[in-house]
């Protein structure tokens, strides 16, 4: 399996091409979008990743520690106490998280909490 990756900063952003093989696309492309990155086709212009993300980035900031962490919904509930439906409607942006989630979520998932408010 070969890689190439090639990045350039652009606007507080990093904007890179991967090479890899065909057969992986979907799980690679499932994965970067799991930490908020956004696809492009050929032509289309680059916006500004902060202000399309603006209301979900904690949402977007869960699924990533979480899937970095390697844990699903259900496990992370069970080591959280938070009901699996409300970290579903967090990682959706539809409940916000809040401090003690927070605190919770920070803890489990080895990163600040502060981040996620």
């Amino acid at each position: 399996m070969s890689w190439q990756v090639l990045y350039k900063k652009k606007s507080g952003n990093i904007v890179f091409f991967v090479s890899c093989p065909l057969i992986n696309i979907d799980h690679i492309k499932q994965h970067l979008q799991n930490y908020g990155c956004v696809f492009l086709e050929e032509g289309q212009e680059l916006l500004n990743a902060k202000g399309l993300f603006a209301e979900r980035l904690p949402a977007n900031l869960l699924i990533g520690a979480r899937c970095k962490e390697n844990i699903t919904q259900m496990q992370l509930s069970e080591l959280t106490g938070i009901p699996r439906r409300h970290i579903s409607d967090m990682e959706n942006g539809r409940r916000t998280i809040g401090k003690q989630n927070a605190i919770k979520l920070g803890k489990i998932l080895r990163i600040d909490y502060r981040l996620f408010l």
